[in-house]
């Protein structure tokens, strides 16, 4: 049995005039000046197709250095005949997907592998399988089958994405899922030139070659550093290989198929222990001064993707300091192909962002954002450390805001609350705090993304009185914001005298944090208001109090 991924039709695509199509790696390529993205449904499938394919096109064309770069760039579609040329030197067998010896992206057999049948679902990081939840997917795992050309797919993203599994199941080369960012061009052809790194990568000069072209066996558990580019592209934390059997129809497509996957050889790969050298091209970095190494920059639970704008795009590398930022090579990249007028400096600068929240083999959620970003900020000297420290206040104001919030419900004193009244108010106060920063947040994020990033992107370099005024609107913001939601969660609680008292406290805490944290007093209205509103409460609750003592 074959399946040759050059000329199967296998990569889904969105063409210039938004026509959805599916082609083989060679017409994708001879068509890529007239197709505008690859697009599966599944975000992890999507950027691991796209890795592929800036693998296939940079190994082939031996694109090294700024110059092959450009001059690709300039003939403005693809000449086939370089990658026909790239498959006849390393074999056409390499591209079949069935291969007895080197199937494509994947393990050749082993004595055992009858031992380490597993369902294709294995592939699939959104499909449940063993003990994962299975939500609205009523079908088990045993019940999956996927055409030859879904199975190529998900392989691609095995690389990028797979987290550990257990003992022995090591994770691949970024560890757990960082985000990954991604240059976007005007088609294809661009998109997949502008991510093929030439910037200089140190401990990567080695011409180690793709899996599809290297000679160098899979040996399970093995521990392996990477020295070059394509390796890491192409990483192999697992031991798999597609097991085709009689066709019907696919359970992802819902589309008939002569050959259909129901199984996978599934075990071990590769265990990558290079860390100290590996950075990947498009994830940004944190350096960890304790243990002299960069981390790569991850999602985390309840944190939005905005909130990462500085180190994912503005933020590069310095001296050591406290916290050191290295965004993607890729976004230096794209800055020089601009600077050096490779890329044109009209052309507006858009990015996709890909992640994917784990922890170990458990997959919580995925994300998928696109977002544009002008020359002037991307470019300027400034905009990293502008957009951080504007973060990082947002950050210490929600801060005050859920001290604030927690100061609406009573603490528990001892024989003041049954077990069950205590557990209740614990509740309902995480419920209302939870509330309180999901609005801060989001509201935070549409002033970050219009108003703030629109003056940002009007701002000389050398303009102080720019970036004071801008720091100012911002901190105003932050007040507005921070006040309004603190007035929602209040608006939320009882309003007996007790209640009252905690209000006027939880008022005073957030304006007592807003001045600690904003480095400046209130304005003037903003303390009449609150002065007036702490007035009133305090009148009401004498005045309460005064009725429950003499029971008038």
């Amino acid at each position: 049995m074959h399946y040759d991924v050059l000329t199967e039709p296998w990569i889904p695509v969105v063409d210039n005039q938004g026509k959805r199509r599916e082609l083989g790696l060679l017409a994708l390529l001879a068509q890529a000046h007239e197709l505008k993205v690859v697009s599966d449904p599944a975000p992890p499938i999507q950027l691991g197709l796209y890795r592929f394919l800036v693998t296939f096109v940079q190994t082939a064309l031996q694109i090294q250095e700024f110059e092959d770069l450009e001059d690709v760039l300039s003939e403005e579609k693809f000449d086939v005949e370089p990658f026909e040329r790239y498959v006849e030197q390393v074999g056409i067998s390499r591209f079949d997907l069935f291969d007895a010896e080197h199937p494509f992206l994947q393990s050749p057999p082993f004595p055992d592998d009858d031992k380490r049948r597993k369902s294709v679902v294995e592939l699939f990081y959104h499909l449940p399988a063993g003990t994962n939840v299975t939500h609205f997917l009523h079908m088990t795992e045993d019940d999956h089958a996927v055409s030859p050309a879904v199975a190529a797919r998900a392989l691609c993203s095995i690389s990028p994405f797979m987290t550990a599994g257990g003992a022995g199941y090591s994770p691949s080369i970024n560890g757990t899922p960082p985000w990954y960012v991604m240059a976007l061009g005007e088609n294809l052809f661009e998109t997949i030139l502008y991510n093929c790194c030439v910037m200089e990568m140190p401990g990567l000069e080695h011409p180690t070659p793709p899996v599809w072209a290297s000679e160098s066996p899979l040996v399970p558990r093995a521990e392996r550093t990477c020295t070059s580019l394509a390796e890491g592209y192409t990483w192999q934390p697992r031991r798999v290989r597609l097991l085709p059997s009689n066709g019907g129809i696919c359970t992802y497509l819902g589309r008939e198929s002569p050959v259909l996957i129901r199984d996978t050889v599934w075990g071990p790969g590769h265990k990558f222990v290079g860390h100290d050298t590996w950075k990947d091209p498009q994830v940004a970095y944190e350096r960890n001064q304790k243990r002299d190494m960069w981390l790569a920059l991850r999602p985390r639970e309840g944190k939005q993707l905005w909130r990462d704008y500085g180190p994912l795009f503005l933020l590069r590398e310095k001296d050591p300091s406290n916290r050191v930022f290295s965004r993607p090579e890729i976004v230096n990249q794209i800055s020089t192909l601009k600077a050096e007028g490779i890329v044109s400096a009209d052309k507006a600068e858009q990015f996709e962002v890909y992640g994917m929240r784990t922890d170990k083999a458990k997959i919580f959620e995925w994300y998928y954002e696109r977002l544009p970003l002008s020359t002037g900020v991307l470019s300027s000297p400034t905009s990293g450390v502008q957009v951080q420290l504007a973060v990082d206040l947002a950050e210490q104001v929600a801060g005050r805001l859920t001290s604030a919030v927690r100061c609406l419900y009573p603490s528990r004193a001892p024989g003041s609350q049954t077990k069950e009244q205590a557990s209740a108010n614990v509740k309902a106060l995480n419920r209302l705090v939870e509330r309180a920063l999901l609005e801060y947040w989001k509201s935070m994020e549409v002033f970050f993304m219009g108003p703030y990033l629109q003056a940002l992107s009007r701002q000389a370099p050398d303009d102080e009185d720019a970036r004071e005024k801008l720091l100012d609107s911002w901190k105003e913001e932050l007040r507005k914001v921070g006040w309004g939601c603190l007035d929602e969660a209040v608006k939320a609680v009882e309003t007996n005298a007790a209640s009252l008292e905690r209000q006027v406290r939880a008022r005073n805490v957030f304006a007592a944090g807003l001045a600690k944290v904003l480095g400046e007093r209130k304005s003037k209205q903003e303390r009449r208001e609150n002065l007036h509103d702490s007035r009133d409460d305090s009148i009401t609750i004498d005045a309460t109090v005064r009725r429950t003592i003499t029971g008038a």
